[in-house]
Formats: C-alpha cells, structure tokens, sequence
C-alpha cells in the first residue's frame, strides 16, 4: 500500500486543495446515475410503472447505468489510491466491495433472466425470482451507498 501511496497521482489527491473534492463530487454524480437507473428497472420489475414497457427501460437504463459505474469507478479508484492502507484496513471498505461485486453479479444475472424471459420482457409481470433479485438489488445498492458515506466519517 506504500508503494500506491507514493504514486505522484496519489499525491496530488492528497495534497491538492480542489483536486479530491472534485474527484468525489464526480463519483457522487457517477453513484447517482448508476443508482438512478437501476432503480428504475427494479421498481419495474417490481411492479411500479407496468405501462412501461421493459425492453424499452432497459434500452435507455442499461447505457446510464453502465456510464455510471464507469465514473464511479474511476473516481473510486483516484479516492482510493489517495489513502489505500486506510481504506484497506476499513471493514466498511471491504464489506463495499464485497458488496460492489455481489450486486454485480446479481445484475448479469437479472439481464441473463430476463433476456431468457422473453415474455416478461414486454408488459407482462415479472416472474417472482425477478422481482426478489430486483428488491435485493434497491437495498443492496442503497446500503452500498450508506457504507460510502459512512467511510468518510468512521
């Protein structure tokens, strides 16, 4: 983790006056796009806005969603490197990761159900598998969320 610390990015994080805090209002930004879109295809999928129809949610959340992630990524990534032994030795951090990477999963696998659903897809109700994988993903993403807030505090 020293050796990521000495990194000149890093150090500009670090001891730039404006640099880290633009940096997370990207991420926040990228967070709020990425958690925006997802929740409204699990709202969807849990009955909310059933005149939508889903193929055509996705078209438009599925881009959003991705370029959220990728800026939340790539901003996570500058915050970390800033001060990676601490957010190493963090519990939250960790469990936010482990948590990143679930809910990730549990996305390929939503967007695999789905395409195999093909009647589910237009206006008909979710099957219940979908709509237990849509739940767990609001409050997933949400906790996710909080546990990024809070490792600013804890």
């Amino acid at each position: 983790m020293q050796a990521i610390e000495g990194f000149w990015i890093a150090q500009v994080m670090r001891e730039s006056l404006w640099l880290y805090p633009t940096v997370e209002t990207l991420h926040l930004w990228g967070v709020g796009a990425l958690f925006g879109s997802i929740l409204l295809v699990d709202l969807r999928l849990l009955g909310v806005g059933r005149g939508l129809e889903l193929r055509l949610l996705l078209r438009f959340a599925v881009p959003l969603t991705i370029s959220g992630f990728v800026l939340a990524a790539a901003t996570g990534f500058l915050m970390f490197i800033a001060h990676p032994s601490e957010f190493i030795a963090s519990t939250l951090f960790v469990l936010k990761m482990t948590l990143l990477m679930l809910l990730g999963l549990n996305a390929i696998s939503l967007h695999l159900r789905i395409a195999a659903e093909q009647g589910n897809a237009g206006l008909a109700p979710p099957v219940p598998l979908l709509r237990l994988q849509a739940a767990v993903s609001m409050l997933g993403w949400a906790v996710v969320i909080g546990l990024g807030r809070w490792l600013a505090y804890v």
